[in-house]
């Protein structure tokens, strides 16, 4: 155990403390604010305060833990320490350059979304305003490569201590946008369809339509017999979020009541795990993400806790205070849309901080990597462009023992995606 000495117990310390000894580096702790029974103890010691007092091992603090309030400044960076820019410098007198503590309260719970900034087109916070993508660390899981240097550190001076790296995992997750390109949409939705492809002569599209409604299992989107070989081919965990909302310009699939849509709700749920895709249109009604869960608990007559945002449209705190009052205790929307890579800097699942609130929640965040819309239609990716950049933010959690979320589409599985079929085969053997 490590005895860690800080002259204000607050609940951003308790956060922070507990994020980096316990979720990331698994090492016991013990926090006082008793600097005469820190002074005495003989555990391995840290002191995380603003004056060093002759304590043996000191990380001089920032103001950041020790506030309530959330400050509209964002930090800035001229130094560089270990490869990464350098946030809340400390001195030379401290056991790091830095604020590490500071640097992962900051990062992990999303300060810089609490601030005032000019969202795009669907209201979501854009990567390209965000600290990592200006630094250059988007793709790279840099709270852990912090956190772990500090570990080496700390076991230079304390020995005795131990360190357990988590056990790498993977999961693949399948949004269900639109689980049929035809079938179960309904007379009125079919009868436009076909006008409009009758218009622009898309005689391709008229015969699928005709034989996809004949059949559900001719629809092209009807693709999940497929993603489920390959998920027993290659012994991948695979969790399914439905979008279940009502129909509006984004929200697409067919009605919750349809039978064939339910049929195959009720059929992958059997198989798999599966979550809410709140609707596009529950980011600004949030009430409707209980009532959506509800739709789909009715359905697959189980229990649903595990949420991923339609178009990742997610608003701090709001969207996660709506989660938590809808009974959903996991989230997987925690990635950008137009960049690959690690949002938050972290690849482990870890609790959400609601800063308003100045409180932790029992929200449990799981950092989604990479999409394979964000590869091929944001970034314009080659197949072969995507397997490097898949592969290279892979083996960084690989390394430090985290935990990869992939996000596919079912509609990403018909043969005119036969190249990206190949990247998504090649990611689940990497």
């Amino acid at each position: 155990m490590i005895l860690i000495y800080t002259h204000s117990i607050t609940p951003r310390i308790n956060y922070t403390i507990d994020l980096i000894f316990n979720t990331v580096l698994h090492c016991p702790y013990s926090i006082t604010h008793d600097e005469l029974f820190f002074s005495k103890s003989i555990l391995p010691k840290l002191a995380y305060t603003n004056e060093n007092k002759g304590f043996g091992v000191f990380l001089k603090s920032d103001i950041l833990l020790f506030e309530s309030n959330i400050k509209y400044k964002l930090p800035t960076s001229n130094e560089v320490y270990i490869g990464l820019p350098q946030f809340f410098v400390t001195n030379n007198n401290s056991f790091l350059p830095y604020d590490l503590f500071a640097t992962v309260f900051y990062f992990a719970t999303r300060y810089e979304e609490y601030l005032p900034y000019e969202a795009d087109k669907h209201q979501r916070f854009q990567a390209e305003q965000g600290l990592s993508f200006k630094y250059k660390i988007l793709n790279k899981p840099f709270l852990h490569i912090l956190i772990q240097d500090f570990a080496t550190k700390l076991k230079q001076h304390f020995p005795q201590l131990e360190f357990k790296q988590r056990t790498f995992n993977f999961l693949s997750t399948i949004d269900i946008d639109n689980a049929f390109a035809y079938a179960n949409k309904g007379l009125k939705r079919n009868v436009g369809g076909l006008l409009k492809d009758i218009t622009y002569f898309k005689f391709d599209r008229i015969t699928n339509r005709i034989k996809s409604n004949i059949n559900s299992n001719n629809d092209p989107y009807n693709t999940f017999d497929f993603i489920h070989s390959l998920s027993e081919e290659s012994k991948t965990a695979l969790h399914y979020f439905v979008l279940i909302g009502d129909y509006s310009d984004y929200d697409k699939n067919p009605h919750y009541q349809n039978k064939g849509f339910r049929s195959l709700l009720k059929s992958l749920s059997l198989k798999h795990s599966m979550g809410l895709h709140p609707s596009y249109e529950s980011f600004n009604n949030l009430e409707n993400i209980g009532i959506e869960k509800k739709r789909l608990e009715n359905i697959i007559e189980k229990k649903v806790t595990s949420a991923r945002c339609h178009f990742l449209r997610i608003n701090f705190p709001e969207t996660y205070r709506a989660f938590i009052n809808a009974g959903i205790t996991d989230d997987y929307t925690m990635i950008y849309a137009s960049q690959p890579g690690f949002r938050t800097g972290l690849c482990v699942p870890y609790k959400w901080f609601d800063l308003q609130k100045n409180e932790s929640t029992n929200l449990t965040i799981h950092p989604s990597i990479v999409m394979e819309g964000t590869l091929r239609d944001y970034n314009k990716l080659s197949p072969t462009q995507a397997n490097e950049c898949i592969n290279e933010l892979m083996q960084a959690v690989k390394n430090n023992g985290g935990e990869f979320v992939s996000i596919w589409h079912n509609d990403s599985f018909v043969t005119e995606q036969q190249k990206w079929i190949e990247v998504y085969k090649t990611m689940l053997n990497v």
